[in-house]
């Protein structure tokens, strides 16, 4: 199979499903480098500073940051987050544009103006742990936009990369999805709210495991699912011992600002290509400005 046939089964399985699994996408050093970093901070799994990230938390606590990386939950189903994650070492630098994930992204967001990290963190999430479901074609957020007009031309307003640190199965606590549900006008069911559409049932406090057409999808560590944020997903509920381990990195278009707004530290941005730079740091700030009279 030459490349362009293999892109263009790409494109249409995307376009179709909102979803890729990409096979063996990550290397076995970095896969074994990135475990290594858990065990490494498994303290903060067993005894997570922080329950839930509200307005009331987000004051600089000492106690809630490993360096630059923050330790953070959404709440108490999700498990601990380990937020702004590239900040951790080598490897997650490595992960921005990595090069099994990078020129896909890249093709299906902007490939003139480039791309941002909105969010990255590391989550790991033990027996009884989920996540609700949210999102879908119905939501009428510039994030979720996705367009493709067959001209070879994408518009996709955001794509997250799940990466697979242990094998995700059965029981494992699997990402869920309704394939094609991008696309969907309708409201899925547990998405209404009072005749509207809502953006995600947090209220309700069930995994979205259970909700209707959810398929669950199962990588083996090294493996990445490659999915647009518009899908509608969740997570099934950990039932089998032990956690799950899984990398997140959401790509945006250039223009849009990082979810919890971290600043590079200086150490990283001295670090970084510019290549990688530039993804992280799309708008370099500007600490001063001149006003000239006219």
């Amino acid at each position: 199979m030459n490349v362009t046939e293999e892109a263009k089964q790409l494109d249409y399985l995307f376009d179709l499903q909102g979803y890729l699994v990409l096979k063996g996408a990550i290397a076995k050093d970095d896969l074994a480098e990135m475990n290594q970093w858990v065990d490494d901070h498994w303290a903060y799994v067993e005894n997570p500073p922080i329950l839930e990230h509200t307005q009331s938390t987000l004051q600089l606590n000492p106690e809630r940051w490993i360096g630059n990386v923050e330790i953070h939950s959404y709440g108490p189903d999700d498990g601990v987050n380990f937020q702004n994650i590239v900040e951790g070492g080598p490897v997650f630098e490595r992960l921005i544009d990595y090069p099994a994930w990078l020129p896909l992204a890249t093709r299906y967001i902007n490939p003139v103006n480039g791309l941002s990290i909105h969010e990255n963190l590391l989550n790991v999430r033990g027996p009884g742990g989920f996540l609700y479901i949210h999102c879908g074609g119905h939501t009428p957020l510039c994030y979720l936009t996705f367009r493709q007009h067959n001209t070879g031309a994408w518009m996709v307003g955001q794509i997250n990369v799940l990466m697979a640190l242990h094998d995700i199965g059965p029981g494992d606590g699997p990402t869920v999805l309704v394939p094609g549900s991008h696309k969907s006008t309708q409201i899925h069911p547990r998405l209404e709210l009072d005749g509207k559409g809502i953006v995600a049932a947090s209220h309700e406090r069930i995994a979205a495991g259970t909700a209707l057409g959810m398929q669950e999808i199962y990588l083996e560590a090294g493996d990445a699912l490659f999915f647009t944020d518009a899908i509608t997903h969740g997570s099934a509920e950990r039932t089998n011992p032990g956690h799950r381990r899984a990398v997140i990195y959401r790509y945006s278009p250039r223009y849009l600002r990082t979810r919890f707004n971290y600043q590079l530290s200086s150490a990283l941005a001295a670090r970084l290509t510019p290549e990688r730079r530039a993804i992280l740091e799309p708008i370099p700030p500007r600490s001063k400005i001149l006003i000239r009279s006219v």
